[in-house]
């Protein structure tokens, strides 16, 4: 992986008074391993249909200790991250802070793992809601406002403080274990018939009320979520191929019926899979 270059495409960037939000892209192989250190405090969050899951882990403090990386996630200034990521196309719209306003959100005291843990996966509303009109605004090209971006900017400031505070003092103890999440990836990524709750709690052998609260620690993603979302990755690549009859695409998938594939499939990307197999037949050419 020597070769790929992590340096990100800046698509918008805009300044406000302590840092900045900007929109970023790569363009990586279907996979990549990573291992580097941000030397700024920055607030990312992976926007759809352009994100991908990854795993990570912190080489310095503990190399064999995994953890998810969703799609909200701050990495600490002067940590080493580690991990292993879906590659593709990824864009994500970034909130950085300069070293004032940062050291005043990071505090105190050195960071525990469980701690940098909690930072990869936010589950915060506020914080996602916050970033998705940031990315609205950055993105209008007529008429983006600077009084909103340093609004929204302040916003973030503070919600992230709390973030900080909360996750301090936060456990990791009930999430899944990694052998868990592996048996169950395993098992969906078997294919059709897609399991249920039921069977998959077995397979880790817990209680589906236990399972249904640990998923969602550590992925940020319910059960039912995180199945129809590989359900699209999968049909996006028989998509992508272009002899693949639609009907077949969608029972590969692991749907019963066209119509509830073509409105999952528009729900997840914002197209529908006619229209994403014309668009991927457009790029081979």
């Amino acid at each position: 992986m020597d070769d790929i270059d992590f340096t990100a495409t800046v698509i918008a960037s805009c300044p406000v008074s302590g840092g900045r939000f900007e929109l970023v892209e790569w363009h990586w192989p279907d996979m990549v391993s990573f291992e580097q250190t941000q030397q700024q405090l920055m607030l990312e969050m992976s926007l759809p249909p352009m994100a991908a899951d990854a795993s990570a882990y912190f080489p310095d403090i503990d190399p064999e200790r995994r953890c998810f990386m969703g799609a909200l996630f701050v990495r600490h200034p002067g940590v080493a991250i580690g991990g292993r990521s879906e590659g593709r196309q990824i864009r994500v719209i970034r909130c950085l802070f300069d070293e004032r306003h940062g050291a005043a959100i990071i505090g105190a005291g050195e960071p525990s793992l469980s701690f940098l843990q909690g930072l990869l996966n936010i589950r915060n509303d506020a914080l996602r809601s916050l970033m998705r009109l940031a990315h609205r605004e950055l993105i209008n090209p007529l008429d983006r406002s600077t009084e909103a971006m340093e609004a929204l900017f302040q916003l973030v400031r503070v919600e992230l403080g709390r973030v900080f505070h909360q996750a301090a003092g936060a456990a990791t103890a009930s999430r899944l274990a990694p052998w868990q999440f592996r048996r169950i990836r395993e098992r969906i990524e078997a294919g059709a018939p897609m399991p249920g709750v039921s069977e998959l709690a077995a397979l880790c052998g817990i209680s589906t009320r236990h399972l249904h609260r640990q998923f969602l620690a550590l992925t940020g993603k319910t059960i039912s979520d995180y199945i129809e979302t590989y359900r699209i990755e999968q049909s996006k690549l028989l998509l992508a191929r272009g002899d693949v009859p639609m009907k077949q695409v969608a029972e590969q998938a692991g749907f019963s019926h066209g119509n509830s594939f073509a409105r999952a499939f528009r729900r997840a990307t914002g197209l529908s899979p006619r229209e994403y197999r014309q668009r991927s037949a457009a790029l081979m050419e």
